[in-house]
């Protein structure tokens, strides 16, 4: 399939700047059931907020996606599927679209895809987790737990090619780990993340709690993470190590998760103080370009810290 597409789109998705913005909605030939048309923007719409948990890109990674589709055209098609004769909803390329629309296109290429809703879910996950490196952890959450649900429905009906293997279909969770890379237990334990409050999902993403300290915290109500969020963050600005999580959850168990609870257990033996540094990125920009991520740039601190640290402990005698 791929090796079809890249002959496909060898030559025709960098067309001259001069001819590139004219309209034309001619197939251009199909391939394997997909069809490759070019498609005025206008007639592009996005898919839909509440199915689509991956965040537009930032302003500085638009911006290098809008030179590089200046300098070297549109290399990878979107891939949209029609809502009716003159309307398509994109699947995949919103960031593609909204920077080529910056660079002056009216016309983008687009592989037109006939999809249901459950495939077209499916379809826009798997193209995003596959594609983009730096995901937060509330991304992928929400991603995995709708490309579980998308798949439980699929399930729930019988296969056009052979309904004769309904009962020998595979659990929705071995599929995605398949797929992912990734085991049961991680992909069951990221959707677990879903359950967290917006506010404590948010400190998972800032790492002020770790992956599997949110794990644990979901298991509480909304209440009582309301109330922890309140009292250690807010109140007493500390953080949560694994013990003071697990401790959380059998208060919980308990009905003893109190605020007075919370002061009793947790102020006379203080948990171990939150502590974040902020850098300014102004003050490192000149050494990254602006395509960097920001894990890329966190990455490189840290070894740049390490390196540092290893010389000076050289030169001590």
């Amino acid at each position: 399939m791929s090796d079809a597409l890249d002959e496909l789109f060898s030559g025709t998705l960098q067309t001259p700047k001069d001819t590139r913005l004219q309209p034309s909605t001619a197939a251009i030939e199909p391939v394997a059931g997909n069809v490759l048309r070019e498609l005025p923007i206008d007639l592009l719409e996005d898919f839909p907020a509440d199915k689509h948990p991956f965040r537009p890109y930032t302003q500085e990674k638009l911006e290098a996606l809008r030179r590089d589709i200046s300098e070297r055209g549109i290399i990878q098609p979107l891939i949209v599927r029609p809502l009716n004769e003159h309307r398509y909803q994109i699947i995949s390329g919103h960031n593609r679209r909204t920077a080529a629309k910056a660079a002056g296109y009216t016309v983008l290429p687009c592989i037109v895809r006939h999809l249901d809703d459950d495939e077209a879910v499916l379809q826009m996950i798997s193209t995003n987790l596959q594609q983009r490196l730096d995901l937060r952890f509330s991304e992928k959450a929400f991603a995995y737990k709708m490309q579980m649900e998308a798949l439980k429905r699929q399930a729930g009906r019988p296969s056009k090619e052979n309904v004769s293997q309904v009962g020998t279909q595979k659990r929705s969770d071995e599929i995605m780990a398949e797929q992912s890379g990734e085991s049961r237990n991680q992909i069951q334990r990221y959707i677990r993340l879903t359950y967290l409050i917006p506010t404590l999902l948010d400190k998972v993403d800032e790492r002020e709690i770790g992956f599997t300290i949110g794990e644990t915290l979901s298991y509480l109500n909304t209440e009582s993470q309301q109330n922890v969020e309140i009292f250690f963050f807010s109140q007493q600005h500390m953080g949560i190590d694994q013990r003071t999580a697990d401790k959380l959850r059998e208060l919980e168990q308990s009905g003893e998760l109190t605020e007075d609870r919370l002061r009793e257990d947790f102020l006379s033996s203080p948990v171990k103080p939150l502590r974040k540094i902020r850098i300014e990125y102004k003050s490192v920009n000149q050494y990254f370009t602006a395509d960097t991520t920001e894990k890329e740039i966190q990455e490189t601190i840290q070894k740049a810290l390490k390196l540092y640290f290893s010389e000076k402990a050289q030169e001590q005698p």
